[in-house]
């Protein structure tokens, strides 16, 4: 089996009881695997008749509730049945938890979901382009179906996405806006399962030259328009679409925009776009980071559009949050604000598959979709 992982992936470590947020403490149910419980049941004992009494099915899974938090946590913040019954006997979940896995026959590959504050922090503080390296493991090859050629080509496509993403003769908003300018053209070619015009994108994406003039291009569009409304319409949608979501602790409020509050953001843009260019590559990343993860699923559902505007969208949402902060108190949110603004924003609409719907609805049903992400994108910079 064939791993491909960012660089930092090997660097993650769990911070335990350290951690601010720990994930064991959530309230979420933890799907238990088969194996795990099939242990459970069959080895005995007090602490694992304890388990199997917390365990219940549910649409032929196994999960094991854990409201206020998981009922095995330690007063020390530890995990009790790992310590009892060794790591080997967690479920996978908790043991890979905030890995992320997706599979393609002999390919396999491996990330760290930002909605942990430790990942987080390793994605922010990561000032050079993220590398991706290959290793070979001793795994089985997947069974799930997929057509290889489509596989080849949207993976060449999202290594010039990302290429692009790191292309720091841009500034950021540039390469999202390029990006955006990208999306009908791979979303056709893939719905017509056209690989050759894939692989002509592909190309043409991979030229310098060809990426400038899609710049300038998108330059003029948005200058030949009232870049001030453009900007005031973008940031009045994007917050109200991150406002409708449901969302567990105070991100929401974040997002709840009013009319002072949003003037306060826009006249505060080209302040906020000067002090935060040192900083460009924590967006960078968060962009890499979403592209990354998800955009090898068009492979299977051949959603590229989706994808490709979502990661847009996260990216902007994260910049807004950013934004808002430097609005209100005249200066930029701190590092370990800005990782636990990341970290929120992951964990509430990332990991929330009904939030994520609400971003998948909007780009399906809005026709400007591209334009309005677009004149978010022009605002700091001209």
């Amino acid at each position: 089996m064939t791993v491909l992982q960012p660089d930092y992936f090997s660097a993650f470590r769990c911070t335990c009881t350290e951690c601010k947020d720990n994930c064991c403490k959530m309230g979420w149910d933890i799907e238990i695997d088969e194996n795990t419980l099939s242990y459970y049941r069959e080895h005995g004992g007090e602490l694992c008749e304890r388990l199997c009494e917390n365990i219940y099915e549910e649409d032929g899974a196994h999960y094991m509730s854990q409201e206020g938090g998981c009922p095995f946590l330690t007063a020390d913040g530890l995990c009790g049945v790992q310590q009892e019954l060794g790591a080997e006997h967690i479920s996978d979940i908790c043991r890979e938890h905030p890995r992320f896995y997706e599979w393609f026959g002999d390919y396999k590959e491996a990330g760290l979901g930002l909605c942990c504050e430790e990942v987080s922090r390793l994605v922010l503080t990561h000032e050079r382009p993220v590398l991706f390296t290959e290793k070979q493991i001793d795994e089985e090859p997947d069974d799930l179906e997929f057509d290889s050629e489509i596989f080849a080509a949207v993976k060449n496509i999202r290594e010039k996405l990302i290429d692009i993403a790191q292309d720091r003769g841009f500034t950021i908003m540039q390469r999202l806006a390029l990006l955006c300018y990208c999306a009908e053209d791979i979303s056709e070619a893939l719905q017509e399962e056209d690989c050759e015009q894939l692989k002509k994108i592909s190309g043409m994406l991979a030229i310098d030259g060809f990426r400038m003039e899609i710049v300038i291009q998108a330059e003029k569009d948005i200058l030949s328009g009232d870049v001030r409304a453009m900007g005031k319409d973008g940031l009045d949608r994007l917050f109200s679409l991150f406002s409708q979501m449901e969302y567990m602790g105070s991100l929401g409020e974040r997002f709840a925009l009013t009319e002072d509050i949003r003037d306060k953001m826009l006249s505060a843009e080209k302040a906020f776009s000067e002090n935060y260019a040192a900083y460009q590559h924590e967006l960078e990343n968060i962009l890499v980071y979403f592209l990354y993860r998800y955009f090898i699923k068009s492979t299977r559902d051949y959603a590229a559009e989706e994808r490709l505007f979502s990661a847009v969208y996260m990216t902007l949402a994260a910049r807004g949050l950013f934004l808002r902060e430097y609005a209100e108190n005249g200066v930029l949110p701190d590092l370990d604000r800005r990782i636990l603004l990341v970290k929120e924003l992951s964990k509430e609409v990332e990991y929330d598959s009904d939030n994520m719907d609400i971003i998948y609805d909007e780009i399906q049903q809005s026709a400007d979709t591209r334009d309005m992400l677009c004149g978010l994108c022009f605002q700091g910079d001209i």
